[in-house]
């Protein structure tokens, strides 16, 4: 029983740090993750994210604001992931469903 408590625990977690440095994470987490479809779901949805932010960082003055919002809102899919909800980003979700 203590086993399957970790193992959630880990889970809780790896859901978490997929979105926590986007493109970095997401790479590392699809390469090591090959059995586990939801993984690479949420680690192609973080690579998308992270190529938006570098794409919108460009702009001057509210690229930044956009990018913390776009950060936070990886998190929160992160953080609702780790609790076994998923939730839909547009256009990205269909994008990395197709590629899983």
């Amino acid at each position: 029983m203590a086993e399957k408590q970790k193992q959630k625990q880990e889970n809780d977690f790896t859901y978490i740090a997929i979105y926590f440095l986007t493109f970095i994470t997401g790479i590392i987490f699809y390469v090591i993750s090959k059995g586990d479809k939801r993984k690479r779901q949420h680690s192609i949805q973080a690579i998308v994210l992270g190529a938006i932010m570098i794409v919108i960082g460009f702009i001057p003055f509210v690229g930044g604001i956009i990018n913390l919002l776009i950060w936070l809102y990886g998190m929160y899919i992160g953080y609702k992931a780790s609790a076994n909800e998923d939730i839909a980003i547009p256009y990205i979700t269909d994008f990395a469903k197709k590629y899983v």
